[in-house]
């Protein structure tokens, strides 16, 4: 088995010691460089966002300013603000009716949340949507699972380089092992199989996805147009042509976005080390076991107990959001867990080093308690 896992494709092997520069990549960079020079003579782009509001005093001399209407006694002004309020006033304050309906972001669906949320459910505990969680024993004779960490560890660093989202990454890591489940592959096919996943799930997921020359050319050409080509169609009819597919990042969005406010929690570092640890699990072979909702939220309860260790991180309304108790979420937590502190000593790092760019608030740099106290795991009533 120690030689399986230490025989792999010189080409694989190169590509997860460092990301491919693409030549798209390097034509950026020479042209960012060229340009540096007379930088400081153009004028900057600004955000529509960044915008300066300026008033009229501070209007450009020598051009037009708008007339300034004259000023409203103070009688009428209080007259109007009386009136205003007396029939504009709403029946609800304004964060109480976002709040009902999914805190003012119209993709949350507040309304059909919970239809949906069943529904999501329903789906990824479809045989037909979940990998096999022991198919490298049962079905593969070449590929190990230390193969397989290393495969996923470099396509986060490829997600990285063409930036993608990270739905595309999580579809991507599905649509592999589902056809591992099924299907025995030599070693030396595998980094095949995994950029040939990754343009279905561009093409699913991103508004302009790489192209297939783009993918040859990440792998160093080690694989033709050709070949990937006819990979992606073996893919295909794996799949049936259903590219859809509740993933971990699925549910831990709605999670993150519908949970309960918390004051010791910012919102935004517990996304990231959210999306942190998730990303975390789909290196393991071992958290295949587990469904996607379960590894969402026991990454949500990880992260919540990292930011505020003193705290229980699992409330009645997290059990309530999430549909789990505690104690039913033990021993993903466990497997989680002993990723973050790194105690299976893997030496693949493009997602520890992903986290810790200040963009992502250098959340792979946070660690939890050693131990997690067992009253944690105790479920609220």
């Amino acid at each position: 088995m120690s030689d399986k896992e230490n025989v792999l494709p010189a080409a694989a092997a190169a590509a997860a010691a460092g990301p491919r520069v693409t030549r798209a990549a390097a034509k950026r960079a020479a042209s960012s460089g060229a340009s540096s020079s007379g930088a400081a003579a153009k004028r900057k782009r600004v955000a529509l966002g960044e915008l300066p509001t300026l008033c009229n005093a501070a209007a450009v001399p020598g051009q037009p300013s708008r007339p300034v209407k004259p000023a409203k006694p103070a009688a009428a002004v209080e007259e109007e603000a009386h009136v205003d309020e007396g029939m504009c006033a709403p029946t609800t304050p304004p964060a109480a009716s976002e709040e009902a309906s999914g805190g003012g972001d119209p993709q949350l669906c507040g309304t059909y949340a919970s239809d949906i949320y069943t529904y999501l459910r329903s789906m990824e505990v479809e045989p037909a949507r979940r990998p096999a969680a022991n198919y490298i024993e049962t079905v593969q004779t070449d590929v190990t699972a230390n193969m397989r960490s290393i495969l996923v560890d470099w396509l986060v660093e490829v997600v990285e380089e063409y930036k993608l989202v990270a739905d595309t990454l999580y579809l991507t890591v599905s649509y592999v092992d589902r056809f591992l489940s099924a299907n025995p592959l030599g070693r030396n096919r595998l980094q095949l199989l995994g950029v040939a996943a990754m343009l279905i799930a561009a093409k699913y997921e991103e508004i302009t996805p790489p192209h297939v020359e783009d993918f040859c050319y990440i792998t160093d050409n080690t694989y033709t147009k050709q070949e990937l080509v006819k990979m992606e169609s073996d893919i295909l009819k794996l799949l049936d042509f259903e590219m859809g597919n509740p993933t971990i990042k699925t549910f831990l969005r709605r999670f993150m976005k519908s949970g309960p406010e918390d004051k010791k929690r910012s919102s935004l570092l517990l996304e990231f080390l959210g999306s942190y640890l998730a990303e975390l699990s789909l290196v393991d072979y071992s958290c295949l076991q587990f469904l996607p909702s379960v590894v969402a939220a026991s990454a949500v309860f990880l992260a919540r107990l990292t930011i505020a260790p003193d705290c229980n991180p699992w409330s009645k309304e997290m059990q309530k959001l999430t549909g789990y108790k505690a104690s039913e979420l033990k021993d993903c937590i466990r497997a989680i867990h002993d990723l973050q502190l790194n105690r299976k000593g893997l030496s693949l790092t493009a997602i520890r080093d992903k986290y810790k760019q200040h963009r992502f608030k250098c959340v792979s740099t946070l660690l939890p308690p050693v131990e997690i106290p067992a009253s944690y795991f105790q479920d609220s009533e």
